[in-house]
Formats: structure tokens, C-alpha cells, sequence
């Protein structure tokens, strides 16, 4: 099994960290966040990886890794960035960004799954979106509707509550025959204007979520590989300083267990 790790962009929001380097290249907790991804895939078995780098490529120089440069990083998004992949996109393979930490058994669910396409899906996030956001939490929730264990709608903001089914996490997994399905989605829409009515986004510019809800709209089956916490999520500034706040006074573990390194 392959896995492609997405780390082309800026990370803008957490400034006060990339301005030298891109976010992939954060430490916490005495690794990179690369690092974190790394490991938990090599000790799930997955020894095929791929970064996707853009923003300050050079940065980023692990030994035994395949790259793909995104040249192109600062006018496109993360399904451009996925294409530079495209040779390595002929197995089945697991998709991160690579601002994520991920534990241990979310990687090994992960791995087991055996959808075609299966989108890790955090069914109790509230808790954490609540600790990390605090009271305006809500004001940052995206649609994520399930219906008989099949993605319906995904990524919309400002959903109503009754469109908020679980978080989109920033990872998936595709089966040979899903890789088939998102190349084919790919090749259809890239020369189109936009996604739909409702997205004005150009194919450059598309989020995973575009390229997720696309592939639903032509009737292709996307499952939620469904999780309870296990994942943190490196966004901001803020994020970073509230996480080490939380691993000092040892509450980390509340909603991530990172092995010995959070006890």
C-alpha cells in the first residue's frame, strides 16, 4: 500500500512557525508533524510514501521517500498538488495532509478498510472542535451528511445542524478501483469552468472535498471510515500553542494518544 502525503501549501494561518519552513516541517512533541505521519504509516506498514511538497520544497528531505514538486503551489490546491502524484496514483493508497497527527489505530482502520473509496470521518468531534475553538466553535463546521453508511453531501460551510453528521478529517483511502474513479472524475472536469452552480471554484483550485462531493454526484459510493477522536488538526497559531498547552498540563491525551511520547 502506497500513501501520499499532500504538503504544498503556505500554511498562512500558522505564520508564526512557517515563515522558514513549510507546516509539514512543524515540530510538536519532538517530531515534525511529517514525522508523526511517518512513523504511525511505516509502523502500520505502509512503506510506500509520497510527499507532495510546494512552499519551500528543499525543507523537505527525508531519506528513503519519494517526492513530487507542485511548482505551481501558490495558484493551485490540494487536487493539483494530489495530480502531481498522478504516475503513483495506480495502487491502492491512503491521502493526508499533511498538517494532521494521526494515531496509531486511525491509520490501522485506515488500512483495513476495504471501500473503494472510504473518507475518515470523526463521528464525536464536538468535544475537541469545542476545546479548540471555544464558543464560537459552530462557526466553523462543514456539511458532512450520511445516509445508509454512504457520503451524501460534504464540505458546504455553514451547514444547519442537521447537515453535520461528523468532521471531515483530511484523510482517505482509495482502493485501485477508487484511484480509477478519481482519475476519471479528474479528467472529465479539468477543462470545466467549475464544479457546479453552487461552487464557482476552477478545477486548479479545488479542495479534496470538491473532488469527494464531484465523484458523489456521478454516483460513485464514498463511505465514511468512521473514528472518535485519535487526530489533531494544525490550522493556526492558535492550534499550535493551545496543543502544547494541552500536552504541559497532560490533557493531550484526552482526545489523541501519541504512545509514550503523552505520558
Amino acid at each position: 500500500m502506497r500513501a501520499i502525503i499532500l504538503s504544498a501549501g503556505k500554511g498562512s494561518r500558522l505564520s508564526a512557525h512557517t515563515f522558514d519552513k513549510p507546516k509539514g516541517m512543524i515540530k510538536f512533541v519532538g517530531k515534525t508533524l511529517l514525522e508523526h505521519q511517518i512513523d504511525v504509516l511505516q509502523s502500520n506498514g505502509v512503506s510506500d510514501i509520497v510527499i507532495i511538497r510546494g512552499y519551500k520544497a528543499h525543507k523537505i528531505n527525508f531519506e528513503n521517500i519519494t517526492y513530487f514538486d507542485n511548482v505551481n503551489f501558490e495558484n493551485t490546491n490540494m487536487v493539483e498538488s494530489l495530480l502531481c502524484a498522478e504516475d503513483k496514483l495506480n495502487v491502492e493508497c491512503l491521502v493526508t495532509y499533511s498538517d494532521l497527527i494521526l494515531e496509531d489505530a486511525v491509520i490501522n482502520k485506515m488500512v483495513k478498510s476495504e471501500y473503494d473509496i472510504g473518507v475518515l470521518v470523526d463521528e464525536n468531534f464536538e468535544d475537541y472542535w469545542k476545546a479548540r475553538l471555544g464558543e464560537k466553535y459552530s462557526e466553523d463546521m462543514e456539511s458532512l451528511v450520511i445516509s445508509d453508511n454512504k457520503i451524501m453531501n460534504l464540505g458546504n460551510p455553514n451547514p444547519s445542524l442537521t447537515q453535520v453528521d461528523g468532521r471531515y478529517v483530511g484523510a482517505i483511502k482509495f482502493s485501485a478501483r477508487g484511484i480509477k474513479t478519481l482519475l476519471k472524475i479528474c479528467k472529465i472536469n479539468k477543462k470545466k469552468e467549475s464544479l457546479n452552480s453552487f461552487n464557482t471554484r476552477k478545477f486548479k483550485n479545488w479542495h479534496m472535498t470538491d473532488l469527494l462531493q464531484c465523484i458523489i454526484d456521478n454516483n460513485f459510493s464514498v463511505n465514511p471510515i468512521l473514528i472518535s477522536k485519535g487526530w489533531l488538526e494544525f490550522d493556526t497559531d492558535k492550534d499550535y500553542d493551545l496543543y502544547t498547552e494541552w500536552y504541559m498540563k497532560n490533557k493531550l491525551k484526552k482526545f489523541i494518544s501519541l504512545g509514550s511520547s503523552d505520558v
